[in-house]
Formats: C-alpha cells, structure tokens, sequence
C-alpha cells in the first residue's frame, strides 16, 4: 500500500510527514522514491524498476528522435536506438510482458517489436497509422548498414521520411515526450519524465513538498539523477536510493561507508 507524503525509514517504517502514521513495512522494499521536489512510494523493487524502465526508454527515444529531427547527429545509431526503446516503451506499455522474448530475459530486437504493434490493433492504437510504421521499419532496416559496416558508399541510407516516421511514435499514448523534453540535456530530462511519472503521489500540501529533498549526484555516474530517502542517518551525505540514470542502488552500508572515509 502507498503511504503518501511520506518517506520511510532505513527500516521501511513510515515516517510522518502529512499526518499518516501507517506501517507499510510489509509492503515496502525498496523505501521511497525522492526526485526533484517530487516523492513516490513504491510497493516493490520490480515495481521502481518497472517505472525507471519507462523513464529510461521514454528519455532516450525523446533525445535520440530530437536530435536526428535537427540534424545534430549521424542517423543510423540515434535512429536504432530510438526506435528500439520508443517500441519496447509502447509494447510494455500496452501488453506488459510481451516485449521480452519467451525467455523473459531479454527485450526482443526492434524489427520482432515492431511487428508485434503492426499486427495487433490493441497495442497500435489509433495514433500509429500503417504507412509511418513501414517506413519505420525501412528505416531499423537501413541503419543496421551502417551500424555493421555493409553501408558501402551509402553513408546517408536513411533520410527525412525515415526520421518523420520516427517522430510520429510520439502520438502514441506510451509516449507524448518529445514535446516535455525538448532543449533539455539527458539529466534534465530523466529529472522531468520521473516527474511526471510520479506527479500523482506528491503530497498535496506546499508545505509537505518543500520537504522532499533534490535529487543528489550519483557516485557512479556523475549525475544528479540519485532518488533518496534523503540525508544519511548521519546527516551529511545522501540517503539510500537508485539512480534512475544508470540503475546503481546507494545501500545503507554506502552510507555507513562514506560517513567511515568523512571521518577517518
């Protein structure tokens, strides 16, 4: 069960901030998710994951998509893996499970993706129409020239139409992103999409959502990207969390750690 405005403690016990004094310790593993002023209380490890999951895939098909809409980068990888992650978010999306392949392991490649929204209408919707997503496919079809060196003197296969077909992914209810993020870097825009994603579970008082700590930096990959229960029990570094750039969890015995190095 959600415990909203509030975060927990490193046992999992709910700390009050709006006046809820409910014990979600059977329900929580992984303690609160803390992000730029915004907090989300999540029932499980596999449940923050999930929701990182559709961040990422989210993030890095907006950026990809936009900067091959300006011209900022070479075609074929941007083009790849905008497409990869735009159709994995929309199949997860719409039919949870079916992007991995029967191993459960894996996401399946773009092109098995693909042709899974263009033969059920369900997951397609009526957002994607069959023409865009052909010359989609043309295009993940071309990029694998120049990704794996077959391109010979065709250097630019993929072309304005390709890159439109792209960009008509957004219309999907998966996604509706690239207008959210556009002039954003990739650390403003993984902070913004969290944000929307967990806009619902904020505490509803200003005075309660002054309290949610900013994101802090993530050890491992630098970015300012790491959601915490807030300070450390110690009171100087960051909390326990997870990165929602790279995936790296900040564990109690992290804290314990850095607070060991601060005073050694």
């Amino acid at each position: 069960m959600l415990c909203r405005g509030s975060v927990l403690s490193r046992s999992g016990a709910c700390v009050v901030l709006g006046g809820l004094t409910e014990d979600v310790r059977p329900h929580l593993r992984n303690a609160s998710a803390i992000l730029h002023g915004y907090i989300c209380s999540v029932a499980s490890t596999d449940e923050f994951t999930a929701l990182r999951r559709r961040v990422m895939r989210r993030c890095v098909y907006a950026l990809n998509a936009l900067a091959l809409r300006d011209d900022r980068v070479p075609r074929d990888g941007a083009f790849d893996a905008a497409a990869a992650n735009a159709l994995a978010a929309i199949v997860a999306y719409m039919a949870s499970g079916r992007e991995y392949k029967s191993n459960g392991s894996w996401v399946q490649p773009p092109t098995a993706l693909l042709a899974i929204v263009r033969r059920e209408p369900e997951i397609k919707t009526d957002t994607l129409n069959n023409s865009e997503l052909h010359t989609l496919g043309e295009g993940i079809e071309k990029a694998k020239l120049i990704r794996h060196g077959r391109a010979d003197e065709e250097w630019d296969v993929l072309n304005k139409r390709h890159v439109d077909a792209l960009i008509s992914l957004d219309q999907h209810p998966a996604l509706q992103v690239l207008e959210i993020v556009d002039g954003l870097d990739f650390t403003q825009a993984a902070v913004e999409l969290y944000r929307t994603e967990t806009e619902e579970l904020m505490p509803f008082s200003p005075k309660e959502r002054s309290m949610v700590p900013e994101p802090s930096e993530c050890d491992y990959c630098g970015r300012m990207t790491l959601i915490t229960e807030g300070s450390d029990v110690f009171g100087f570094d960051p909390g326990e969390g997870t990165c929602i750039a790279c995936g790296r969890e900040r564990t109690y015995d992290d804290t314990v750690h850095d607070y060991a190095w601060r005073v050694r």
